[in-house]
């Protein structure tokens, strides 16, 4: 270390070998960094790395040797810090490496290049990466004399690469996990007896051998597991090492106990997880998984021997775990979600109610802004359905207030995050600047360390997938250097959070809404929050003046999943060309959702209206619908009985439309910063997109006609066709607009929201390229009053995310527009012109354009095509308004 420093202290800039002695001291700095975990040195080394590669010529001769050195260094950053850039910036040195014809660099390069190439594929789920890094490690082992000395250590990393790409393919083909085992069996046959190296791939082993067992039910598998467990805890390895392998034994004795129907097995698994718990002190990361591992075992025995101290005991392991700030989200959301379940199993309302209300805590730090967006999409489709669950108990405890404050905080995180509204960050900026970088830094730090494993959804594999975590993430991590290191992390963003708390102003950084701030929102009319879980089914309708639940007993979670997945396909199957039998099956699954949404959620709703708002007979209520879960894909405002009996439907008002002026808002919160946002004084300023024809998309032949009546309305209006409808002039007319129209086509993704977009002369307008160019305007300039978005599928989200409403409407509402019309499924052309030339009519009052008629005017208009159309849904209510 010292030598490299005076090396690079005495070497000018100017000097040959200014590159390669910065690589060095890099290198070292980096060494050193793996052995004492201090922040500063890997800063130091990643900054002389930096130096080398930017200073290191093309054709120079040390030139493989400078990158050499450098690939380590960003590796770790990446593992420390979690920045995509740094594991880019290490794939692309370590191909550079590959590609060098010395063959003293050829078995390097297939290591480096492989153990990179699987850490980005872990972060951003890249197949080519995946499957690169198997044939790179078989291509090592290739070349590689048979004792080789660094043999191990890419077999250890083809082991990785074979595992991360069976769990990718959902565990459907069982080929790679088998070879998995087979080559760390070699591994562990082969390698000397040397303590802690030897105890880790031991532990390692046992995870794969666990994994095997369950996969192919085998108990004698779950017997060598067990076997490779206890040999890594009787090798000879630091305390807190050993306490670790003593929890990955626990873990494989208690799956072992679960499979063979054996109490006393599980008694063991309580005894080892015990022995386990002893070897951590308080603030350790790993801990928290010991504290996991232990409650679920306890858990199991009390459902063997009924006694309730040991459920007791495993609450308060759950409990612990779950608020173990120095322990991985991921075991802390696992231990949360478990005590919940078992509390709700157990009919518990107010434990179900802290522990459903403690998981719901962690999900903005479980899907923090500095992840990877693919990574947080995939955390948060793991929890899916988690605030519907909460709200749900917390209406069973008799609390309702709690139970909207849990939907605000466990909906929406995604554009919460992206918008930066919901952390706060960017108003701490303004006024405190370091303290908001430093803030991000070190929850971008406490995120970015060690792999996640997302196992495929099999019963009973909830145990194994923590066990296999935990072990994939060994080889990476020095667990036992950097327990201190992540204590202390988590001790400082409690200092940084409570310091931003004591700015003026700041009070509340960092906690969610609370009802009586949100109450507001719903000024003149009511929000209806219909709930749908696995333990019961509500609407909540929130007033300016009150909360009522409105139990739903008719409305299952799983009859309304089921139904929002037929009518995802019967969309998919008319959009993709299909024919009459396919519009046939569409309208009869919509006349079917129809009658089935008023029966189990709209008449209930409508009723209790009538009694909280009160009015007249022919009164008809403004209405906001906040749905949860698969609802938040089906029509709520075109419920009722139509059919046949459309006239008599309107005398007798057996429809959501028949009583309610609809709107829809993916929270409250969104409701309240709509109303919130600045009128602007001034004609709105207008521009129009109109693309009637694009190659490879079916025409829109009343493009033109719309774009002459929506001209015809707004004076001034500023029209982008044909050529001049690029992605950069749109984003810019956004910026420069109040209003926005929308006359295109439109694309949604069911299973990737965030790829949904508008079609544009060249290229896709995505929902993130919308919120991201947004977001700023939306701070400053107080956003922008209406867009109508007349294509296709704008205002439908995702399955796998159905709360976090991914979809274009939500995207220009969140980044500022006050109110947006979009369309829940594909609207024939002709109707969308004639609809569209009714909303600009119905919304000039006085001489002026006012968008706040938005939901009247679309109103109105949909009124006129279902009098025309009453028993053809399918043609009428497609559109919705969101906002105010």
């Amino acid at each position: 270390m010292a030598a490299a420093g005076r090396a690079t202290a005495l070497t000018p800039p100017d000097d040959p070998w200014w590159p390669y002695v910065n690589a060095q001291l890099a290198m070292v700095v980096g060494f050193r960094f793996e052995q004492r975990r201090e922040v500063s040195d890997l800063s130091t080394a990643k900054r002389h790395a930096d130096v080398a590669v930017a200073a290191v010529d093309e054709d120079d001769p040390v030139r493989i040797d400078v990158l050499i050195r450098c690939v380590n260094v960003y590796r770790l950053s990446f593992e420390r810090f979690g920045q995509l850039a740094d594991i880019d910036t290490a794939v692309r040195l370590s191909r550079e490496v590959h590609r060098s014809t010395d063959p003293d660099h050829v078995l390097t390069a297939h290591q480096l290049l492989a153990l990179c190439l699987v850490m980005r594929f872990v972060r951003t789920g890249g197949q080519g990466d995946i499957d690169e890094a198997v044939e790179h490690c078989r291509s090592g082992l290739a070349d590689m004399p048979a004792r080789h000395v660094d043999r191990a250590a890419l077999n250890g990393v083809l082991v990785i690469a074979l595992v991360q790409r069976w769990v990718s393919r959902d565990g459907g083909d069982d080929t790679d996990l088998h070879e998995a085992v087979r080559v760390s069996r070699q591994v562990v046959a082969d390698l000397p007896s040397i303590g802690t190296v030897r105890a880790q791939l031991l532990s390692t082993h046992g995870a794969l051998l666990v994994m095997h067992g369950l996969s192919s039910n085998s108990p004698a598998h779950l017997d060598e597991a067990i076997r490779s467990s206890r040999q890594a805890v009787d090798a000879p390895t630091a305390g807190t090492q050993r306490a670790g392998h003593l929890v990955s034994l626990a873990h494989s004795l208690l799956i072992r106990a679960r499979m063979s129907s054996d109490p006393a097995g599980v008694s063991d698994a309580v005894d080892t997880g015990m022995a386990a718990l002893a070897g951590f002190s308080p603030g350790h990361p790993d801990r928290a998984r010991a504290l996991n591992v232990l409650g679920t075992a306890l858990r199991i025995r009390y459902l063997i021997d009924h006694d309730p101290a040991d459920l007791d005991a495993a609450v308060g392991m759950w409990r612990s775990s779950s608020a173990s700030r120095a322990g991985a989200v991921e075991i802390r959301m696992t231990a949360a979600r478990t005590w919940a379940q078992t509390a709700a199993e157990a009919g518990n309302a107010e434990l179900a109610l802290e522990a459903y209300g403690t998981a719901v805590g962690l999900l903005p730090l479980l899907a923090w802004r500095g992840l990877d967006r693919t990574v947080q999409e995939k955390r948060l489709a793991a929890v899916s359905g988690l605030a519907g669950d909460a709200a749900a108990w917390a209406l069973a405890a008799g609390q309702p207030h709690r139970a909207v404050e849990l939907l605000e905080q466990g909906r929406q995180v995604l554009w919460s995050q992206a918008l930066q509204t919901r952390s706060d960050l960017s108003a701490l900026a303004a006024v405190a600047p370091a303290l908001a970088d430093e803030l991000d830094r070190t929850r971008r730090e406490l995120d970015g360390t060690g792999a996640t494993v997302e196992l495929p959804a099999r019963p009973g594999w909830e145990l194994g997938r923590d066990l296999l975590s935990s072990a994939l993430g060994g080889p990476h991590r020095a667990e036992a250097e950097d327990a201190g290191h992540r204590r202390r992390l988590a001790e400082r963003w409690e200092q940084l959070a409570a310091e931003a708390r004591r700015l003026p102003g700041f009070e509340n950084f960092l906690h969610p809404p609370s009802f009586a701030a949100l109450q507001p929102a719903t000024t003149g009319g009511a929000a209806v929050l219909v709930n749908t879980s696995r333990w019961r089914s509500d609407a909540i309708i929130v007033t300016a003046d009150g909360i009522r639940a409105v139990p739903l007993p008719w409305l299952s979670h799983d009859t309304a999943q089921r139904r929002a997945s037929a009518f995802l396909e019967v969309q998919r199957a008319v959009e993709e060309g299909g024919g009459p039998v396919e519009r046939a099956a569409l309208h009869q699954t919509l006349v079917a959702l129809q009658r089935w949404l008023w029966d189990t959620v709209g008449e209930s709703v409508c009723a209790a209206l009538d009694d909280i708002l009160g009015g007249g007979p022919q009164e008809r209520h403004r209405v906001w619908w906040c749905p949860t879960g698969p609802l938040t894909m089906l029509p709520l405002h075109a419920a009722g009985r139509f059919g046949a009996s459309a006239p008599l439907a309107a005398r007798r008002r057996i429809s959501v439309a028949a009583r309610c002026v609809s709107s829809y808002t993916p929270s409250l919160s969104a409701l309240l910063r709509a109303r919130a946002t600045p009128t602007p004084d001034a004609a709105p300023q207008a521009f129009a997109v109109g693309l009637g024809t694009l190659p490879g998309q079916a025409p829109l032949p009343a493009v033109s006609d719309e774009l002459r009546a929506v001209s015809s309305h707004v004076p001034g209006l500023r029209v982008l066709s044909g050529r001049s409808a690029t992605v950069g002039s749109v984003l810019t007319a956004l910026e420069q607009h109040s209003w926005a129209h929308f006359a295109c086509h439109g694309d949604q993704d069911f299973q990737r929201p965030s790829a949904a977009s508008l079609r544009l002369v060249d290229g896709r307008l995505s929902v993130l390229d919308l919120a991201g160019r947004l977001a700023t305007r939306s701070q400053s300039a107080g956003g922008c009053d209406l867009a109508y978005l007349s294509a296709c599928r704008t205002a439908a989200g995702g399955r796998d995310l159905p709360d976090e409403g991914i979809h274009l409407t939500a995207a220009l509402q969140m980044a500022g527009f006050r109110h947006v019309i979009g369309s829940q499924w594909a609207v024939a052309d002709r109707v969308a012109a004639q609809v569209a030339d009714d909303v600009y009519a119905g919304l000039r009052t006085g001489g002026r354009l006012d968008a706040d008629g938005a939901a009247a005017a679309l109103d109105r208009a949909i009124d006129r095509v279902r009098r025309s159309h009453p028993d053809r849904p399918e043609v009428w209510a497609a559109l919705i308004h969101t906002g105010p």
